[in-house]
This record gives C-alpha cells, structure tokens and sequence, in this order.
C-alpha cells in the first residue's frame, strides 16, 4: 500500500496519541499508522514530528535507566577471606583480631561489607570435638565514612577452664553473600588467675 493511496476514515483520523505510539510500538511501520507520508503538511506534518520526537526522546532516556554491569555469579561477589585472624589471651578472656577485607573474591574493590560472623568450636579434656557455631555477629558500620575501620575484634568471654577452642571468621556483604572461613586458630583455656 502506498502512502498516496491511504485513506483515513473518520474513526481512524480520531486517533490518540497513546494508540498511535502504541501502534509503533508494535513494530508497525510510520507508513502504515499514518504517522508520516510525503503529503503531509501543517498540523499533520507537526503531528507526526511531535510523535516521532517523543518516541525518539522516550527511547533515548528509558535506554539509560539504572546502572547496568556485568552479571557476575554469586560465589564471586562474597568477600574474600580473612587471612590475618589471630588470638590472645587475657586473664579472663580471649580476644580475636582481623583485617578489613577490601576485596571481592573476583578481586574488585568491596564497597558494601556488612559484618563479620565469629564461629567457635570447642573440645573438652576427654577430646570430644564440637562443630564450629556462630557466637557472635560484628556488624560495620562505618561504610559511609572516609575512613574506615581496618581492624576489627571481638572478646569471647563465656570460657571453662581445660576446654579448647577454637575459632574462625567469616565477613558478609550487606546483600548476605558470605566469606569461605577465615584461618582458624586455637587456645586450650586453662583459667584465668
């Protein structure tokens, strides 16, 4: 069909705006919903220039919406673990010790840490090993500051005398993907004074 040899019938000249981009919307061609023809002229000719300039600038601004990255699996986005844990003992307690972990596992810098998890296992005098269990959540909270926090640590204070523990940590994202287990370290608690 040409564009000369279309004819409006009056129902079809009482289009509205949304049916008309709806219709191109649907990958019809300008030519077919009468959005353009070379005859066109004064308000028609404006008409279809608006439409096709709405068109144009909904496309321009509905492609650039949100931040588009790279879709990474979900086992390359939790921290990467912590490597530095170590212990000391004090009189009546046993402190732990950490680093700030600043990277993801894919090795991109980390913006979004949440906090650490603190796992202990125990083992009592007559060598019964315990399954590691969480005892404690450090949350950060420092991630909109300029200076963040590189060490981190918690004191484990409910201890019995001639157990062994030992202990790991594990630091999460605010999304919940979690670190593997940090380097595990251990103290026989014999007491304090």
């Amino acid at each position: 069909m040409s564009p000369k040899s279309k004819v409006q019938s009056p129902k079809s000249q009482g289009k509205s705006l949304k049916s008309t981009v709806q219709s191109l919307v649907s990958n019809r061609l300008c030519l077919q919903v009468g959005v353009w023809s070379p005859s066109a002229s004064g308000p028609e000719l404006k008409r279809s220039l608006l439409i096709l300039l709405f068109i144009s600038v909904s496309v321009f601004f509905l492609s650039a919406c949100g931040r588009k990255t790279d879709v990474r699996p979900p086992e390359l986005v939790g921290p990467e673990p912590i490597g530095d844990l170590t212990l000391e003992a004090t009189d009546k307690t046993i402190q732990l010790h950490w680093g700030r972990p600043q990277k993801y596992v894919d090795g991109s810098d980390m913006d979004d840490l949440g906090g650490f998890v603190v796992l202990r296992a125990t083992e009592n005098g007559q060598g019964k090993a315990g399954v590691f269990a969480r005892i404690a959540t450090v949350p950060v909270e420092d991630r909109d500051r300029f200076r963040k926090a590189k060490k981190f640590s918690y004191t484990d204070e409910q201890l019995t005398a001639g157990t062994l523990y030992r202990y790991r940590v594990e630091a999460f994202t605010l999304d919940g993907y979690y670190s593997s287990p940090s380097n595990t370290v251990e103290l026989a608690w014999q007491g304090g004074p």
